[in-house]
């Protein structure tokens, strides 16, 4: 992130932040610290939704998250990610320490920069869905590879890669594959409410 202003002062006024390779004025920095605080605290609202893995929780944290990148661009949304999973960690409330939040933080990248791209190419219903579709494919296969080469290793220290693997399979990927359709549900019945004020 950088001053556009500086580097491009005939185009960009003064104050203007270039993030990601585009143009952020003060109402977009705006519009992420409030969604940034609004996924936040959303994420407070985790409940468990697998009997058999209790320990995984969904929250509708990355809806905000999704709803910024169709109405402002995928690193708009990464930003917001980035806000409110470091509010998330200083609130001490993620009781699996830094490596879920990390976590957290990871599927709400994977989402948002799987699926804004596509909508904002193809700004129509159509183009929602199949912009929610290609980020929750994405998402789920992103965080199997994800937890099976980094997470797990470190939640699990010293299991044998089979129950790594046995885990990914019966938890995981079930929990993902719910968590991408709740929030792409919440995200495709909201944005056309509320994108006028995200302009």
């Amino acid at each position: 992130m950088r001053l556009c202003a500086g580097v491009f002062p005939e185009v960009f006024p003064p104050g203007t932040l270039c993030l990601g390779g585009c143009a952020v004025g003060t109402k977009q920095l705006v519009r992420i610290a409030v969604l940034g605080a609004i996924g936040f605290l959303l994420m407070l609202l985790e409940f468990s939704i697998l009997p058999w893995a209790p320990f995984l929780q969904y929250d509708p944290g990355e809806v905000p998250a999704l709803l910024g990148g169709f109405a402002m661009g995928p690193w708009q949304g990464l930003a917001i990610v980035t806000v409110r999973s470091v509010l998330f960690f200083i609130s001490g409330k993620d009781e699996a320490g830094w490596i879920g939040t990390l976590a957290s933080f990871v599927v709400g990248a994977l989402f948002v920069l799987g699926s804004a791209p596509i909508y904002r190419r193809r700004r129509s219903k159509r183009g929602a869905v199949t912009a929610l579709l290609v980020g929750s494919i994405v998402t789920v296969a992103g965080m199997a590879a994800a937890n099976y080469y980094f997470f797990l290793p470190l939640w699990m220290a010293g299991a044998p890669r089979a129950a790594m693997g046995e885990m990914i399979v019966k938890a995981v990927i079930p929990f993902n594959l719910i968590k991408v359709l709740l929030t792409s549900a919440l995200t495709f019945l909201l944005y056309k409410r509320v994108s006028p004020l995200l302009h």
